[in-house]
């Protein structure tokens, strides 16, 4: 699924086939040959330049959203100006009808027509509708209770991850009042009264007139918003995650800016029942024109009970004038999709010929929001922790990701993770979870095993690695074991003591506070509580600094773990897993702390493949799905370790000794003395089992590992050579 969409917001040209005037500079003086520019002209020009960005960049875009009032003040031709440019300029990029999404404005229909009147949109629907553009549901054209055709009213995208809903905001504007008898008929002499002889005169008076009893109002008719609530409805959704669902509009939610605009019906006449059908259908972002003012903020439409807010980010287009050209036009770029969506809205100016175009800094918005459990939205307050909570494990990955490298960088993160549980659960891990390099394994098989090393009791790298998860839970101080004391504890009752430790302070703390390894997973609490007819096992976590892109995945499985372990024997379910990190981060490099080497971790877990590999290394012969599987072990063991050489993590990476010293002294002991091939392998892995055990007493900053790299690719040279060389035979068969 693509985590990114590109569109362009195009509002308010307000051009039409005889050219608007639009006069760039101070002119006091007519000169001959020097004719004053077009609105016409300036567009041209500025999608020229927009094209030209696009084809450099190689960027390609999602979509068109054009909303409104194409014409200026009704006169003809700006539909089919707009749209051709937008076809010509940006087809080589993506763009055909059905990806432009375009509203009508209140310039784009006839002063004086009726709401719903079909003669109201024809010249809208003759350009935008009839090309196949995206359009509005629009009264008096479309039908009810059926939606005839509801792909011509949404864009949506191919994968689902986002959806875009045009609404017509100007089935009102312009509209005369009907005035009373016997005041209408008053009203309709009074040119002729006041003008007798000079028709010229009652013309401009009846003009002037009807300008008095003509509103510009806007409105979304009762119609158009349940037509509305049932498409949103009933568009399809993405199989994972959220959809991102954008609302376009003529008109405004609210004034943009500080300045005042004096009329009747400045802004839509039922706002609050668009409001609601903009919460009710999911809405995240609204794009408008109309104000001709640039903003980009956040609105918070509330609930009947005026409690919970769904927050809604308004992007307000605006236009180009004489003296203020910054924001012709708006390139908005939607990313992090699905799970952490944020939108990056830049102004787009005209451009000056022979000049250099300079677009203006992007404003950048996050349209996700972490909640409190009563609904509210989190205040951020600087320094005070960061909470991320939610029941999809890939959305609550991605959106504590985001924040361990954001708001809440080397601060408090909390996340709570609300995982639907069923018996027999297997393991979680992120759908995006990448895996080290070099592993054939299905994605549930090597995680099982990697948290099944890290919660083992014993390990024979403990020398190394005195921090095991497993073996400080089971035998702290070598021999307590707290998992056990957590089961007995709450077979009995609910209790706040069912703690266990894995940092200790005699093993753990040095007094002149110098080389002191210990786990950055602290403390876990297990919680008995009722949750409606069930009895749940919550675990709270504390790590005194966690890496969320490569570790809180594996913690996160872990705690499952141990919540399998112990309902299994108490006989409630697992409930929720909260992580307290003191000190977030995102490092997210490959290789990683999170894995054990390979040929170590057999040793704890399965230590005959080692014996299996080197019988197949001595006798240059793999029989066997048992040593096929040692023999791409091995393969995965090398490819981690180059992946090790390729790229420096300067918190350390795990490098293996003890697994290939051992495989070493296998071969050793396996090998006729006349061998001297499978002889000089064995020697190989023991000089790069000791150069990885140098490296490991080194401060293992930049300089410690590019001297170490350089000769551990020459030993793994040989090593995949060898191997490639002695594993060529499958059962006795070339």
């Amino acid at each position: 699924m693509p985590d990114r969409a590109i569109f362009l917001h195009l509002t308010d040209a307000h051009v039409s086939a005889n050219g608007v005037p639009h006069a760039r500079d101070d002119i006091k003086v007519e000169v001959p040959g020097l004719l004053g520019g077009t609105r016409e002209a300036a567009l041209v020009h500025l999608f020229s330049r927009f094209a030209e960005r696009l084809e450099k960049e190689k960027l390609s875009l999602d979509g068109v959203i054009f909303s409104g009032d194409a014409q200026e003040k009704g006169g003809p031709g700006g539909h089919e100006l707009v749209l051709k440019l937008i076809l010509d300029k940006l087809g080589p990029f993506g763009i055909v009808p059905g990806k432009i999404v375009a509203t009508p404005g209140n310039h784009d229909v006839p002063q004086g027509s009726l709401p719903s009147d079909p003669a109201r949109y024809a010249a809208f629907n003759k350009v935008w509708r009839d090309a196949g553009c995206i359009v509005p549901w629009l009264d008096g054209i479309d039908t009810i209770p059926q939606i005839a055709h509801p792909d011509r009213h949404r864009l949506v995208a191919a994968d689902l991850s986002w959806a875009v809903f045009p609404i017509n905001t100007s089935n009102w504007s312009h509209v005369a009042a009907e005035l009373p008898e016997p005041l209408k008929n008053v009203w309709s002499r009074i040119p002729e009264t006041m003008a007798p002889d000079d028709p010229d005169e009652a013309a401009k008076i009846a003009r002037q007139l009807a300008s008095l009893v003509r509103f510009d109002m806007a409105r979304v008719s009762d119609e158009q918003l349940d037509v509305l609530r049932r498409l949103m409805a009933d568009t399809a959704k993405p199989p994972g995650g959220r959809q991102l669902r954008v609302a376009v509009m003529h008109h405004h939610l609210r004034s943009p800016s500080l300045r005042e605009e004096l009329k009747a019906f400045a802004d839509i006449s039922n706002l609050e029942h668009v409001r609601a059908m903009l919460r009710a259908g999911g809405i995240d972002a609204v794009i408008h024109g109309h104000k001709h003012e640039h903003a980009v903020y956040y609105d918070h439409v509330y609930a009947a009970d005026g409690e919970e807010a769904q927050r809604i980010l308004v992007i307000s287009g605006a236009t180009f004038a004489q003296g203020n050209e910054q924001n012709a036009m708006r390139l908005v770029d939607v990313g992090g999709l699905p799970h952490v969506p944020e939108i990056s809205v830049q102004p787009l100016p005209l451009p000056r010929s022979g000049s250099d175009w300079r677009p203006g800094p992007a404003v950048r918005r996050r349209l996700w929001i972490q909640r409190e459990r009563s609904g509210a939205p989190v205040q951020i307050v600087p320094h005070a922790p960061i909470v991320i909570e939610g029941t999809d494990l890939d959305e609550v990955y991605a959106r504590a990701c985001a924040a361990a490298s954001d708001d809440a960088k080397r601060a408090t993160l909390i996340v709570h993770l609300d995982t639907p549980w069923t018996r027999n659960d297997a393991l979680p891990l992120p759908t995006q979870y990448p895996l080290p390099t070099g592993h054939d394994d299905p994605r549930e098989v090597w995680l099982r095993d990697l948290v099944g090393w890290w919660q083992r009791d014993r390990s024979q790298l403990e020398h190394r690695i005195p921090y095991v998860h497993g073996a400080r839970l089971r035998r702290y101080g070598g021999k307590i074991d707290q998992i056990r004391r957590i089961i007995d504890l709450l077979k009995m009752k609910e209790s706040t003591r069912a703690l266990a430790i894995l940092v200790d302070p005699f093993r753990d703390f040095n007094q002149d506070l110098t080389r002191e390894e210990f786990a950055s997973f602290c403390l876990v609490e297990f919680r008995r509580r009722n949750e409606g007819t069930r009895t749940v096992v919550d675990a709270i976590a504390f790590y005194r600094a966690q890496e969320f892109a490569r570790w809180w995945p594996i913690n996160i499985a872990e705690l499952r773990l141990l919540q399998n372990e112990i309902c299994e024997e108490t006989r409630f379910e697992p409930g929720r897993i909260t992580t307290v990190a003191a000190d977030a981060r995102t490092i997210a490099r490959s290789p990683t702390q999170v894995a054990m080497p390979i040929v170590d971790r057999w040793l704890d877990q399965i230590p005959e493949r080692l014996h299996l590999l080197a019988d197949a290394l001595v006798h240059r012969q793999v029989r066997g799905r048992a040593q096929e599987k040692a023999v791409a072990g091995w393969r995965s063991a090398l490819a981690e370790l180059r992946a090790a050489t390729d790229a420096f993590n300067p918190d350390g990476v795990p490098l293996a000794i003890e697994g290939l010293a051992t495989l070493a002294a296998y071969i050793q002991a396996s090998a006729a003395p006349e061998d001297d091939e499978v002889l000089a392998m064995a020697g190989r892995l023991r000089e790069l089992a000791d150069h990885n055990q140098q490296y490991e007493r080194t401060k293992r900053e930049a300089s410690d590992h590019a001297r170490w790299s350089q000769t551990a690719k020459r030993y793994l040279d040989e090593l995949e050579q060898m191997t490639t060389a002695r594993t060529s035979v499958q059962d006795g068969s070339a």
